[in-house]
């Protein structure tokens, strides 16, 4: 008698169950509930059966509302009827969130699935983002995940092998990861029907040795089914050559593991499906970069202050803020896929750790600077404090309330002192329109250490100042020698004619650089793309890539200029010409030059200003964007003067590299993006809000805004709910932005990563008048030199007290890819040496016991 031996089929029941979709957060909850309730009473009934649930945010919604039901999962996980599986706070987008925030993902995560359920997941998954960039590999491995799973990018639309592979990013890390062709659901009565998937994959997976299909209805809840159920026993009765296998994540590829552990290896980032998302809710977007970034910044300066015993570390705040901004990554959130709603709490759950994060901050900085002397007389003492761990030479740019109250250009004149030395300073235009000054705000050019403060004091002199001048704009005025080289603008239209590197003649743009353009759009919410190239209105994953522009911006005339902003010149005087303009320079000093432009298409405009600095060399563009057009996409346009070889991105923790394509393809970056000709020249644009651009053989287009419906797979013509009616689209309105630009004869992604850093996370200036009570006994706080890393390949990137105990947590990256030992200083401590391997992340803990410092190497969650 032959013995035939079966293959194992893994099922994996699991509930994809958003938590905002369609729907806010209110009814996600009232879901999860549920849902979770009719799996816990079907494990129960059923032994052999296996439920599976990733998400931390869901089970602490059940723990706080449904504590009974909480506690009948923990016994049933016990009993390994129920499965902690993912070990993440949520499924994420895991393009946009900057990688630090992918580590919290899981050190929240799996903090709680360790204290609730005393589980370690080690297999991670996100089965409805779009797409996983480079650099995200690294930082599963470093959470202590082995092996990752995922759907999108769907099969038929990106090669990948069928079943396990190794995933490798540039940092050498890997894990074991595999897409889920077949999706993450099921739905009775459609092509996901169980007996239909089931027979459909399992002969797809056939080269398998043993396999693993999901099973359960998802996307807004639902789980298992008796019906399903029973569907699946008589599936697997009529076909015997299977043996099933209620299972789990970690069991499957560990049994894919046994059979063969010579996967194909699968390099770099998992790219694209729904690139419209790139792009889609800007709003949001903007929002979540600021929030992320101040959060980051918080906890550096109240990790630093509570360490040399200033504060009390505000962990349960932290905590707090972390959940609301981790939220906001889900993958119907930030990717701009959500409803109205949806968008409005984003925003409000946004705003509202924002303004939580402004009050932790300033409790930190003044407890770190009330021993500093008192202020003299009526000086205001201004304080700047680098939260980052490079030195900074820059200019910066604030306002501060003045003593009393002046009118500019009379009688009164400030002086700026740094101790005794006498700053340089350039005044500006500030936020309020008074010719009698409350506030004033001021340009200073200034270097500080890594996680430096330093002191201005301001005061005022009876003495004239000397009243502001500026220049008509032309070509000679347009002209700037900058850091990089020169830059040219032309008074004709208003862009950018000329970037030439230092020494060089020959312009890496060429004319009309940085233009506004706009792209006829989709108005579905989640594929972007070219719809005259549609032949009916359907479209999934992946759009029709645009050819070439369809509208540009022109410079404004000079009555469109007046009617834009009115001018009080105008409107209080009997001239009958208006002396608007549409591209004038509005600031001219000795620190920087700032030319205005106005650009206009149809409904939309753009007021810009380029902020030419001459003491920094920094070259910044600040659009302030009035947005009326629907079914576009907005970018800025930059034509080259030579043939791109690459682009280079920020990626996750990360850079990628890419080749130019035929047509204006989507592609992700973080906060800059460069195009790169084979003899290492390149121009680079740094940005606050943006996470797409594209590269074609002659053009880098950087993503700025689009506008379609919300929630929209397309309008379908003659719906009765949606057609003939209005529908209003994303993005509406007023926005602002920031880019800077970077160019020159060799790249270089270190320098540009922290300039992209400066300008997402500036240095924090607030006034604060100290006590000066410092006893003599005691030494003061330094403010300078608090904690620094040495050589410049490694950068500091996260300063934070360890989650679970009373030690300090820096995390470092080698970002020029050559193992490093690095040496950490720490005010008070020795040297502490740090291996760094290259582009890798390494975390260290720092620890005091007695009257020793001691330090040791973790993992990225602190194991």
């Amino acid at each position: 008698m032959s013995f035939i031996m079966k293959k194992t089929v893994h099922l994996v029941c699991n509930a994809h169950l958003d938590p905002v979709w369609q729907w806010t957060w209110e009814d996600g909850l009232a879901e999860a509930v549920s849902t979770f309730r009719i799996a816990a009473e079907f494990c129960e009934k059923h032994t052999g059966f296996v439920f599976n649930h990733n998400e931390s945010v869901l089970y602490g919604w059940i723990k706080d509302h449904e504590p009974k039901l909480f506690a009948r999962i923990q016994k049933l996980v016990k009993l390994k009827r129920w499965h902690i599986a993912g070990g993440a706070f949520l499924q994420p987008d895991v393009n946009a969130p900057m990688g630090e925030t992918h580590i919290r993902q899981f050190l929240y995560g799996l903090s709680f699935f360790k204290e609730h359920f005393n589980q370690r997941p080690t297999t991670a998954y996100n089965f409805d983002p779009f797409g996983h960039p480079e650099g995200f590999t690294q930082i599963l491995a470093g959470c202590g995940m082995d092996a990752y799973i995922f759907c999108r990018p769907d099969f038929g639309t990106y090669d990948l092998p069928v079943g396990c592979f190794k995933w490798k990013d540039r940092s050498g890390q890997t894990v074991t990861a595999r897409r889920s062709d077949d999706h993450y659901l099921t739905v009775p009565g459609t092509e996901h029907d169980i007996d239909v998937k089931f027979a459909k994959y399992l002969k797809h997976y056939e080269n398998e040795p043993t396999t693993m299909l999901l099973w359960g209805i998802g996307n807004h809840g639902g789980g298992v089914s008796r019906l399903e159920y029973q569907q699946i026993k008589s599936f697997f009765k009529n076909n015997k050559q299977y043996a099933l296998k209620h299972s789990t994540p970690e069991a499957f590829f560990d049994d894919a593991r046994k059979c063969n552990d010579a996967f194909p290896i699968v390099e770099g980032e998992l790219e694209n499906s729904f690139a419209g998302c790139y792009t889609a809710m800007g709003r949001v977007k903007q929002a979540f970069r600021a929030a992320e970034h101040l959060l980051l910044q918080t906890e550096t300066i109240n990790a630093l202050a509570w360490w040399f015993g200033k504060i009390n570390y505000p962990q349960s705040k932290l905590d707090t803020i972390w959940r609301d901004v981790m939220f906001n990554t889900f993958h119907d959130i930030l990717p701009g896929s959500g409803i109205p709603n949806v968008e409005k709490d984003a925003l409000n759950q946004l705003g509202r750790a924002v303004s939580e994060l402004r009050d932790l901050r300033f409790a930190a900085v003044i407890k770190m600077v009330q021993n500093q002397p008192k202020a003299k007389g009526s000086q205001v003492p201004i304080f700047i404090t680098n939260p980052h761990g490079f030195a900074i030479d820059r200019t910066f740019e604030f306002e501060y309330p003045v003593c009393k109250m002046f009118s500019f250009g009379k009688d009164k004149t400030i002086v700026l002192k740094q101790g005794r030395k006498t700053l340089a300073y350039q005044r500006i235009s500030s936020q309020n329109n008074q010719s009698a000054q409350w506030i004033a705000r001021l340009a200073v050019n200034l270097s500080l250490k890594p996680f430096e403060t330093v002191r201005i004091d301001a005061s005022l002199i009876d003495q004239q100042p000397t009243p502001p001048s500026r220049r008509q704009p032309t070509a000679k005025t347009l002209t700037f020698t900058t850091a990089h080289g020169t830059l040219a603008i032309n008074p004709r239209t208003g862009l950018i004619d000329r970037m030439t590197p230092k020494g060089k003649r020959q312009s890496l743009v060429k004319a009309n650089a940085m233009q506004p353009v706009l792209f006829e759009d989709l108005d579905h919410s989640w594929t972007c793309g070219d719809p005259k190239q549609l032949s009916e209105g359907k479209v999934w994953s992946i759009g029709p890539a645009w050819k070439k522009p369809d509208k540009t911006f022109k410079l404004a005339t000079a009555q469109q200029a007046a009617d834009f902003s009115p001018l009080a010149a105008d409107k209080w005087s009997k001239r009958i010409k208006t002396q608007a303009k549409a591209i004038r320079i509005i600031e001219d000093g000795p620190i920087q030059t700032v030319v205005e432009a106005l650009f206009v298409c149809e409904l939309s405009a753009i007021n810009r200003n380029y902020v030419i600095n001459h003491i920094d060399g920094r070259v910044e563009i600040r659009d302030r964007i009035f947005y009326n057009h629907k079914d576009h996409m907005l970018k800025l346009h930059v034509p080259l003067n030579f043939k791109p070889k690459h682009s280079q991105s920020e990626a996750c923790y990360s850079v990628v590299t890419r080749k130019p394509t035929e047509d204006y393809a989507e592609q992700l970056n973080h906060r800059w993006v460069a195009a790169q000709a084979a003899n290492g020249q390149f121009m680079a644009v740094l940005n606050d809000a943006s996470y797409a651009h594209n590269l074609t053989h002659d053009a880098l287009a950087i993503n700025v805004l689009r506008s379609p419906a919300y929630t929209s797979f397309l309008i379908e013509k003659d719906e009765p709910y949606n057609d003939h009616r209005f529908a209003p689209r994303q993005d509406q309105g007023e926005h602002e932005r920031r880019y800077e630009l970077v160019w020159g004869d060799q790249l270089d992604q270190r320098q540009l990563t922290q300039s992209a850093l400066e300008l997402n996370a500036q240095p924090y200036v607030y006034v604060y008048y100290p006590n000066g009570d410092q006893p003599k006994a005691s030494n003061p706080l330094p403010l300078g030199g608090l904690l620094k890393v040495s050589p410049a390949n490694v950068q500091i990137t996260a300063v934070k007290k360890a989650h679970q105990s009373e030690a300090l947590v820096v995390r470092l990256q080698e970002l020029d890819g050559r193992k490093t030992t690095a040496m950490l200083r720490l005010a008070g401590c020795d040297p502490i040496k740090v291996s760094v391997e290259p582009y890798n992340l390494s975390t260290v803990m720092i620890q005091r016991k007695g009257r020793q410092v001691l330090s040791k190497q973790c993992n990225l969650v602190e194991n």
